[in-house]
């Protein structure tokens, strides 16, 4: 069985609405406590249910006449239990996931930089290049027609790396000096 063929068997006796909240707070709530028992878990629901009933303050006002309720006692631990399975699979599968959305933030910037390197340079990165290199005191290497895109952007990257350096060094001989006085 699994969530969502187990969501279809619980709580047949609430309204279409009623159940999709409480099945919605649960799966929330089970997330957040997937590590214990079922039964604690359980245990750990109907105790805050009952307290917000009790002050009047439930999410669920409608919940106070099925909670002790035989029915809704194995409905909720069904789907707990099926919740507490999703989640320690989801749990596992996470690996797998974040490598393959390593893989497609790779891939979407490997198209990128091809289509890059297949487009003419904007004239507002030849006169960024151009006003980077003067500020810098640095030779223009890149031709205008020849170079593509990528090679503006990396031109331009490599320069302001290296301005954010010498800034750094520069701002550390300054507070030498002032820390020697």
């Amino acid at each position: 069985m699994n969530i969502y063929s187990a969501k279809n068997k619980v709580f047949n006796y609430l309204t279409k609405v009623q159940k999709s909240n409480l099945c919605s707070y649960i799966a929330s709530f089970v997330k957040k406590h997937y590590q214990k028992e079922v039964s604690q878990i359980i245990e750990l629901f109907i105790e805050n249910e009952k307290y917000y009933l009790e002050i009047n303050s439930s999410r669920f006002p409608w919940l106070g006449e099925f909670i002790c309720g035989e029915e809704f006692l194995k409905d909720l631990e069904l789907y707990i239990d099926e919740n507490r399975k999703a989640c320690f699979l989801k749990e596992k599968q996470k690996p797998v996931y974040e490598k393959q959305k390593a893989f497609a933030k790779e891939q979407r910037k490997k198209n990128s930089e091809f289509k890059l390197s297949k487009q003419p340079p904007t004239k507002a990165q030849i006169s960024y290049y151009k006003a980077l290199c003067k500020k810098n005191n640095i030779e223009f290497s890149l031709n205008e027609k020849t170079s593509s895109r990528l090679d503006f952007k990396n031109a331009i990257s490599t320069i302001l790396e290296k301005s954010k350096t010498s800034d750094k060094l520069e701002i550390l001989s300054q507070l030498e000096n002032v820390l020697e006085k």
